[in-house]
């Protein structure tokens, strides 16, 4: 059973030193309290006794879901997974950024194919920019499922300004992509967002259909 260990850290604005629980391996089936922390963005989220400086103290942590069948490798200065082993038939996720971090695990979890879900959040990214010009929504966050809708978060700043998407809508993307043929066969740890989705290819899966050409006499 995974379990955490406890390191010495310096707080950043008074110099006092102070421990801290830092989790490197996290089984959701094992270790639920940590997975519900990690899903919930609180997990790195740590306060100074000394002077009660709140502050998010970021490490390196492998996140595995063995009934859902992920890993997520969360490595905030390197470009490469944790050394684990790849696993057969398991979506395996890199990030980078705590945020993200936080977002893929609550996307898997939720049972969504990401791969759709980073199409989905393209299409939806660029409906709201041209509904909302004066807004300047550079990004949508997975916030939740809920009541068959998925949630996006607008701004992360005013949690309550968000997006709703209906299942149904996902789905059918879903079926876009499978029926197409493009969708992609993945070897080793993915860091899977828009820049891989459109260098993929994948997204000409939404195109309308051309209609066939007659044959010339």
């Amino acid at each position: 059973m995974a379990k955490p260990h406890t390191i010495q850290y310096s707080c950043p604005d008074c110099g006092q030193t102070f421990e801290i629980q830092q989790w490197n391996v996290i089984n959701a089936q094992e270790n639920r309290e940590a997975a519900d922390k990690l899903l919930h963005g609180s997990l790195f989220r740590q306060t100074c006794p000394h002077c009660g400086k709140q502050m998010h103290v970021v490490y390196t942590c492998l996140y595995t879901n063995h009934d859902k069948k992920f890993v997520i490798s969360f490595q905030p200065r390197r470009d490469q997974p944790a050394a684990t082993p790849l696993i057969p038939h398991y979506q395996l996720r890199l990030e980078q950024s705590l945020s993200g971090f936080f977002e893929r695990a609550r996307i898997l979890e939720s049972g969504l194919d990401d791969i759709v879900l980073e199409m989905l959040r393209m299409v939806v990214l660029a409906q709201v920019q041209r509904k909302f010009p004066d807004k300047h929504v550079t990004t949508l966050l997975f916030d939740s499922v809920h009541e068959d809708e998925i949630y996006f978060q607008v701004d992360p700043k005013n949690p309550r300004e968000q997006v709703k998407i209906p299942l149904p809508y996902f789905w059918r993307m879903e079926d876009q992509l499978s029926a197409s043929g493009l969708y992609p066969k993945l070897s080793g740890y993915v860091v899977m967002n828009a820049k891989w989705v459109q260098q993929s290819g994948i997204l000409a899966c939404l195109l309308p259909k051309q209609p066939p050409k007659d044959n010339e006499s």
